[in-house]
């Protein structure tokens, strides 16, 4: 009830009007079909006033959106003019039935999901087969569907999510058939499905069906760093610039300021796992701290809109507190601003458009809290000659840009990055690679179970777990496809190992998922450990030396520094002359066995083994 209570207040739709609209297009003649109500709003005395009907040439579905961080230009549906009507008209009935009714057994969509559709998918898709001449969607041809699917995987290289997403007119077509006044005459996916023509189908033998297509980047490590320390030192001059700010000397607008909103974003996206819409959506005084254990514990509170869970919490770091402090002191003039901006609206009622006015009003209380905002020409305000929008998606994409270039490098950062980048710096820092950033945010995570930590908070966003562990199974298969590659290895695994590159592979894709769901996979600082239930109890990782013969070590590449140090220190103690001989026989054991893994990773040409005795650890 609550959410149904912020919905109403923040989204002023005329919903008895709304609720009298039939959920179908079909059957109508017109007039009736054409003047079915798409989106309509109400006033404050409770009179209604409609944006949009079926039959119009542009749907304006802006009172359904809930998401900051979408620009106002994504929110209309502008219906091809230079197609046929008979397809124009059927593409309408079916989006106004899945916005209506929603796909057999789920919810409704999102307005977002319903411009997307059209924008990406349906109109597209009306141009190319407009180009063909093709009138109705009952003239559609196996041939047509299958040349549209190769146009667009050629146009989409490599991109399986983006494929789907512009094929998805089809489904809809054939699954609100019904709907339509031309339907398709047979399923355009015969046999199989949109999930395996697109390519997002899992792979044949491969559980997890992985794939790189379509993947979202992580950020490099040397960007991370980059950025990082950018956004650090803009924030560590913030202090003074907002005193300049307040004292008159600069203005809303100002670039420095801009600087500091745009490294804020990222900290909270990169420390914290938000998707932007979230981290966009945090408004003043949403944080918390909690002591459990004797550990503080900070959380952070926004609403997640992409599976409609509402208000969700999220572990960030103290240093992300700091930062959100900040920012309530960079937002509070802008919030000041809205403010003022609304007593207006609410109070002069005759300047404008009733419905803009109803609009912009319901915007303006939506991001009065908000921490993110920036300043808008598009709809100037008649008190200062813009508005105060919370920041856009676009305008998240265009600071990220920003603030890499500004950071010294070319990667083409962007938010919807800092998810994927926040969980695989979580398993890294569990795998014993904690990044240079990673150890500047100084996270719990490090020191307690994941699943104790999602398991405590209802609140929390559990897909953000989800994809912690399903980045842990990527890191465990791309682990294992390195050892199966030609890299050296050491370690009595590594060795195994070695030997097993040798036997041909049916299926190598089948044989890595199957290996990193049942193989657990540790890091001693110094290789990496197989054991499962019985080994050394954990004396490897304080004797790095127990692991080079022991059968389930692995060390590779990656850790030919440390075994370089390890073989320096036990020289350097070899040659203090009132070594007790116990102390020169271990090092003279150590030496060796630390030269065995220089000479198995390419480091040394020879081993000197006349003392290792073949022993081989549990």
């Amino acid at each position: 009830m609550v959410g149904n209570a912020m919905s109403l207040q923040s989204a002023p739709k005329a919903y008895d009007l709304l609720a009298a609209q039939p959920v179908s297009a079909k059957g109508l003649a017109d007039p009736a079909r054409s003047n079915i109500v798409v989106s309509a709003v109400a006033d404050m005395d409770g009179g209604n006033h409609v944006l949009s009907r079926f039959g119009d040439p542009i749907w304006d579905l802006r009172p359904y959106f809930e998401q900051s961080n979408v620009a106002d230009g994504q929110k209309y549906i502008p219906w091809p003019e230079d197609c046929s009507q008979e397809l124009v008209q059927d593409c309408k009935a079916v989006l106004y039935a899945w916005f209506k009714r929603g796909l057999p057994g789920s919810k409704p969509p999102s307005a977002r999901s319903v411009c997307d559709t059209a924008t990406a998918s349906a109109i597209p898709m009306m141009r190319w087969l407009n180009v063909l001449n093709i009138k109705r969607f009952e003239q559609v041809k196996p041939i047509h569907v299958a040349n549209y699917v190769h146009h667009t995987k050629s146009r989409l290289t490599r991109n399986a999510n983006s494929v789907y997403d512009s094929l998805r007119i089809l489904d809809f077509l054939w699954v609100f058939r019904r709907d339509t006044s031309f339907p398709l005459a047979a399923c355009p996916w015969r046999d199989s499905s949109l999930w395996r023509v697109s390519g997002l189908a899992k792979q044949v033998g491969n559980q997890f069906g992985r794939t790189e297509t379509g993947k979202t980047p992580i950020i490099p490590p040397d960007v991370q760093a980059k950025v990082f320390n950018y956004c650090e030192e803009v924030l560590a001059a913030a202090p003074e610039i907002l005193s300049e700010r307040d004292a008159g000397r600069l203005g809303l607008r100002n670039p420095a300021l801009i600087r500091i909103r745009n490294a804020a974003l990222y900290v909270l996206s990169i420390t914290s796992g938000m998707r932007n819409e979230e981290a966009i959506g945090v408004e003043a005084g949403s944080w918390r701290c909690e002591v459990r254990h004797g550990v503080e514990f900070h959380w952070v509170a926004t609403t997640e809109h992409k599976t409609g869970k509402g208000k969700v919490e999220f572990l960030i770091p103290e240093l992300t507190v700091k930062v959100l402090d900040l920012m309530s002191r960079y937002a509070r003039p802008l919030q000041e601003k809205l403010a003022r901006e609304i007593a207006e609206l609410e109070c002069n009622p005759t300047h404008q458009d009733v419905t803009d006015r109803m609009l912009r009003l319901a915007k303006a209380k939506r991001d009065v809290r908000k921490l993110f905002l920036c300043t808008s020409l598009s709809g100037q305000s008649d008190s200062g000659g813009y508005h105060v929008d919370a920041l856009s998606n676009a305008g998240s994409r265009v600071s990220f840009r920003r603030l890499a270039k500004a950071a010294g490098t070319d990667w083409q950062l962007a938010p919807h990055q800092c998810r994927r980048t926040y969980a695989r710096n979580i398993v890294e820092s569990r795998m014993g690679r904690a990044s240079l950033v990673f150890l500047k945010w100084q996270f719990k995570h490090s020191s307690m179970s994941m699943t104790q930590l999602y398991a405590s908070n209802p609140m929390l966003d559990a897909s953000l777990f989800d994809e912690v562990l399903d980045e842990m199974t990527e890191f465990k298969v791309d682990l294992i496809e390195s050892w199966l590659s030609d890299q050296p290895l050491s370690g009595g695994a590594g060795r195994e190992i070695k030997k097993a590159r040798a036997i041909a592979l049916k299926s190598r894709t089948a044989l890595l998922a199957e290996t990193a769901a049942q193989v657990h996979i540790r890091a001693t600082g110094h290789g990496w450990c197989l054991a499962q239930e019985k080994g050394c109890g954990g004396a490897g990782l304080y004797e790095a030396t127990r692991c080079v013969g022991c059968k389930n070590g692995v060390i590779d590449e990656s850790f030919t520094e440390i075994w370089k140090g390890i073989y320096q220190q036990q020289t350097e103690l070899l040659a203090i002359d009132d070594a007790g001989p116990a102390v020169k026989q271990r090092a003279e054991r150590d030496v060796q066995w630390a030269r065995q893994v220089m000479v198995d990773l390419g480091v040394l040409l020879t081993p000197d083994t006349s003392n290792l005795n073949g022993t081989s650890n549990e």
